[in-house]
């Protein structure tokens, strides 16, 4: 019975990371800014593990650790990757690990633009075939309010392996 809960509990933390927030929950344009909270999960980020990032001007920042050689992504690219997610801690380096694809012993396969949260889908572009790539994902870009498993306002750090394109 706990293998079957633990089985379900992943499942579901999985499909939190596949499906993303409702970008309705992410933000609202129309609402006046309010003060971001920061918290134990949220945190700015220029550098980590010492490594200058490239910021995007979506918010989101990335590092190539490896750069690829194959096929390029784009919004609306079939990629098969694998990812290991964890929250940034106060001083924006990697805390708290959440999940990875590995866990679930396989790779993992999505569209870019297609039910991923934004900031996953934008650092992705630009990635070929073979690349890893470190991306930092602010809570506007990621899971914003939180919900479930998510903490609220939390800073995502991905460590994302681009396996091949399947377009």
């Amino acid at each position: 019975m706990k293998k079957l809960l633990l089985i379900f509990a992943l499942s579901f933390l999985f499909m939190g990371i596949i499906y993303g927030a409702d970008s309705t929950d992410v933000k609202d344009d129309a609402k006046p800014q309010e003060e971001k909270k920061m918290d134990k999960y949220s945190a700015t980020v220029e550098k980590i593990e010492g490594l200058e990032l490239v910021a995007l001007p979506t918010g989101v920042k990335y590092y190539d650790i490896i750069k690829g050689e194959g096929k390029e992504c784009k919004k609306g690219s079939k990629v098969q990757c694998h990812y290991t997610l964890w929250f940034a801690d106060e001083n924006g380096e990697k805390g708290t690990r959440f999940q990875s694809s590995k866990d679930f012993g396989k790779p993992f396969d999505c569209t870019l633009g297609y039910r991923l949260i934004e900031g996953w889908s934008d650092g992705m572009v630009g990635m070929k075939e073979g690349g890893k790539r470190l991306l930092v994902i602010p809570p506007d870009q990621g899971y914003g309010k939180g919900g479930g498993p998510i903490p609220a306002n939390a800073t995502l750090i991905f460590e994302i392996e681009y396996l091949k394109s399947m377009d």
